[in-house]
């Protein structure tokens, strides 16, 4: 197992787990450690204090306890994670203590409580929240557990009874053998809870190689970012990012799918190949694209998670199909059936030849899904869920891509952030398909 995680609430634990589940991890939220050797072939597990509004003395008690019933627990486990709210309300210093009491002495916290993607950073151990110093937004007057400081080594020194040394950003920046240098002097000078800044997703990453690379004994303390990289540092690229891949075939051309696109990009980043449309509508040019297509898609596996195979990425790529149907000497009907033809059979090839390390696929347009199945020789589809009207989730029936996960949407259907929220919807299910099937 990669960490258990000690959260001081239900929410917390839940999305820690759900960030280390959405990149390809088995996780479970438990009330009940004796309940943790049934899961003990899970990534992770993570447990709940509900101590955010007790009393320092009392949120210490219960995390000691838990951790210590954790620890004699007989399940091999890289480390624990000491999971706190992203504004560092409630009892930080004591539960790190709790934590730390319950482990070998030698065992040092990591503190990375920077959450890029919510705008919350750490930067010359000053917290900010949209660039806001945290003391003076809404936490300030939190009625249970207001923060008056911005300092972060502060909040958790107002309660531990540890050294607390700093890595700034300044060693942020130079680098991860700057980091392991920093890390080990502190220790040797007697840091139990090291304090790091970071601005980026980036940063965080560095910070996460650089603690393994120490070989310091440590417990993570944060709001799930940081957890989740050094989850992801210590896992061989294999044993998770295949599970996660996915297809998005879209063969739609309208300034919608532009939108959706570009907000994918900024979310996640996807491997792009745009498919020339004109190409697809003479037999002998269109076998010469589709083998491009699949072959460049083909060739990236091992750096990407997301794919997309499209007819339109820009406004300018919009194909004039009454003009194209004229040159080719064809309908207007059987140009946009030969395209739906070869964009769906691209789709279908990337699938098969990738050999499952691709475990979902994603089409867009009726035409484009039902020409997809028909090339895959599928039974149908499964229906599981509505992510948004005319938008749905099922497992593939039949066919060499059986119960494989796929999401469906008609081609005009949702706004500029419906693909990535088709995008987040498909990765989770791809996930839970994998220890599904490796159950069965």
């Amino acid at each position: 197992m990669k960490t258990i995680i000690v959260a001081d609430d239900l929410t917390g634990a839940n999305d820690t787990s759900a960030v280390l589940a959405k990149n390809g991890m088995r996780v479970a939220t438990l009330d009940n450690p004796n309940d943790s050797l049934s899961y003990k072939n899970f990534d992770a597990l993570a447990f709940h204090t509900e101590s955010r509004g007790m009393e320092s003395e009392n949120a210490y008690n219960i995390v000691n306890e838990i951790t210590k019933d954790l620890f004699n627990i007989n399940i091999k486990v890289d480390f624990f994670s000491k999971r706190i709210d992203s504004t560092l309300r409630g009892n930080v210093g004591s539960e790190i203590d709790g934590i730390l009491d319950a482990l070998p002495s030698n065992t040092v916290a990591m503190v990375c409580p920077a959450f890029p993607g919510s705008n919350k950073i750490v930067i010359g151990d000053y917290m900010l929240v949209n660039g806001i110093p945290l003391e003076n937004t809404d936490v300030r007057n939190d009625p249970t557990s207001p923060v008056t400081t911005s300092r972060v080594a502060t909040v958790i020194a107002q309660q531990s009874k540890r050294q607390i040394g700093i890595v700034s950003m300044e060693t942020i920046l130079q680098g991860k053998e700057a980091i392991v240098s920093n890390i080990e002097g502190l220790v040797e000078n007697g840091a139990q809870i090291i304090v790091f800044d970071s601005c980026t997703d980036e940063d965080i990453n560095n910070v996460a190689q650089a603690i393994i690379k120490s070989n310091v004994p440590f417990i993570t303390v944060d709001p799930g970012a940081f957890t989740n990289a050094v989850v992801m540092a210590m896992t061989p690229v294999d044993a998770v990012k295949t599970k996660q891949k996915a297809l998005f075939v879209i063969g739609t051309a309208s300034g919608i799918v532009v939108d959706q696109l570009t907000d994918l990009k900024a979310a996640h980043n996807p491997y792009i190949v745009k498919i020339n449309s004109e190409e697809l509508l003479y037999p002998g040019r269109a076998e010469i694209e589709c083998q491009r297509v699949v072959t460049e898609i083909l060739s990236n596996l091992n750096n990407n998670q997301l794919f997309v195979i499209a007819t339109m990425v820009e406004a300018k790529d919009k194909l004039d199909l009454k003009l194209a149907a004229k040159n080719a000497e064809i309908s207007v009907y059987e140009a946009s059936k030969r395209i739906c033809k070869y964009v769906s059979k691209m789709g279908y090839q990337i699938m098969v030849q990738s050999k499952n390390q691709i475990g979902g696929v994603y089409t867009s347009g009726g035409d484009i899904t039902q020409e997809f199945l028909a090339q895959s020789k599928t039974k149908g589809v499964e229906i599981k869920d509505e992510i948004i009207p005319l938008t749905v989730y099922g497992r593939v029936i039949g066919g060499l891509l059986n119960h494989k996960p796929i999401v469906t949407k008609g081609g005009l259907i949702g706004d500029k952030k419906t693909l990535t929220l088709c995008a987040d919807y498909l990765i989770t299910k791809i996930s839970n398909s994998f220890y599904e099937e490796g159950e069965h």
